[in-house]
């Protein structure tokens, strides 16, 4: 899998199943990484905004809309919240209008994964309820620590090879219950049902 800076484009391109094991593989950070490609696109978008308005600004004849404020610092500030207010809510549609056609199709398809990502994530976390609460929160730390048992079974006073058991059976019945809601969510999407891969 490649590295955390291409989450979303791994995502997007990914089935139900790679979109499962993308969740558990960055368990620990996957909101920060999804808040962080938020905060880059809305960098992105800002700029390709001024970059139109000062091509608009410069052709001869083309009259360029302003907010009527005086105040640049105050705009920018304004039009940076707007912009990743829409993107957290996932609706580009009154922030790209003046974007080439191709480029909002992008940022669009960018949005809809990461509303995508964030919705999966809650989806995954729901189903440690399937667990009883030490099961749960023995999984959720073997997640934070990067899947390794060596440590956390000495934290825990297991043996590694009964907490390695122990821990495929936990992640085969999350995936077997994350895959199936998953699987509804994006039957459509993907044009029918998918098969998850429920190996380690």
């Amino acid at each position: 899998m490649q590295d955390e800076a291409n989450i979303v484009k791994q995502y997007e391109e990914a089935n139900v199943s790679g979109r499962i094991e993308i969740l558990i593989k960055y368990y620990p950070n996957f909101i920060r990484l999804v808040e962080g490609y938020e905060q880059s696109l809305s960098f992105i978008i800002k700029e390709e905004k001024a970059y139109k308005h000062r091509q608009a600004k410069g052709e001869l004849g083309v009259r360029v809309q302003t907010s009527g404020m005086s105040d640049p610092t105050a705009r920018e500030a304004i039009d940076n919240i707007m912009i990743m207010d829409a993107i957290r809510a996932g609706d580009l549609s009154s922030i790209i209008r003046d974007l080439d056609e191709e480029v909002s199709r992008q940022h669009e398809a960018e949005v809809a994964t990461l509303q995508n990502m964030k919705e999966d994530y809650s989806v995954l976390q729901s189903t440690f309820y399937y667990l009883d609460p030490d099961a749960a929160d023995t999984f959720v730390k073997y997640l934070e620590c990067g899947r390794k048992t060596e440590k956390l079974a000495y934290d825990l006073d297991i043996k590694p090879e009964a907490l390695k058991m122990q821990m495929c059976r936990t992640k085969k019945t999350i995936i077997e219950q994350t895959a199936g809601i998953l699987n509804r969510k994006y039957q459509y999407q993907f044009g029918g049902d998918e098969s998850c891969h429920t190996e380690e």
